[in-house]
């Protein structure tokens, strides 16, 4: 059986604070977009992360140079995501609930067309990976799980559902007789499939000078 990532689509959100201090004033020096268009952290042209910059601001109500869970949650196609908090405690370990501008510029460049597909894929796993351990146990599987389907199942039937997904997701070799309580990356990727997970970590963006118009592109 494979695990729907349909939820998964407008997770955009942060990556852990970073020390970019520009968020704040009105404007990017050109220093500020040298660094934002490298391919560490993306590789959206200038022109992109100055529109990019201008729907941050509008988001930050409290000009405070972070945007907040809340606010991210302004935008309307994250607002119904169950996942958004998932992907924000992801990218937010202290929890101090702030997203600045170099880390949304970052998130957003997973979710481009552009981006790779491997990117897409570590992300995804990451998504799954709760106790960042570097494999999907049943207790992560149930906690995502959980958080996409809500109370649409009950939680003993959950809990079978996750079992059977964790044990006919395995590739066992020969040599392997006992069967293991996670996935591994390829095995998690296999079980959902390549294509699946890049179609919905995958958001077109229409860039415009209207902020609104952001809102609505993405």
């Amino acid at each position: 059986r494979a695990i729907s990532l349909s939820t998964c689509k407008d997770c955009v959100c942060s990556v852990h604070s970073g020390t970019m201090g520009v968020v704040a004033s009105s404007s990017l020096t050109p220093e500020d977009i040298e660094e934002l268009t490298d391919p560490q952290i993306s590789e959206f042209s200038g022109v992109e992360i100055k529109m990019l910059y201008k729907r941050f601001r509008h988001l930050d109500r409290s000009h405070s140079g972070f945007i907040t869970q809340n606010e991210m949650q302004l935008i309307p196609e994250l607002s119904l995501n169950p996942l958004c908090n998932r992907v924000i405690e992801l990218f937010d370990p202290s929890g101090r609930n702030q997203v600045n501008f170099r880390d949304f510029v970052r998130t957003l460049w997973i979710f481009s067309e552009k981006a790779s597909n491997e990117l897409k894929l570590k992300f995804a796993f990451d998504i799954f990976d709760v106790d960042n351990d570097g494999k999907i146990s049943e207790k992560d599987l149930y906690h995502v799980l959980t958080i996409m389907v809500g109370k649409q199942f009950p939680a003993q039937k959950l809990s079978q559902v996750v079992a059977a997904l964790i044990q006919t997701g395995q590739t066992r070799n020969a040599q392997e007789t006992a069967t293991r309580d996670y996935l591994t990356f390829s095995e998690l990727v296999k079980c959902i499939g390549e294509k699946e997970i890049v179609e919905k970590m995958t958001i077109p963006f229409i860039f415009s000078k209207d902020p609104i118009n952001l809102y609505r592109d993405f």
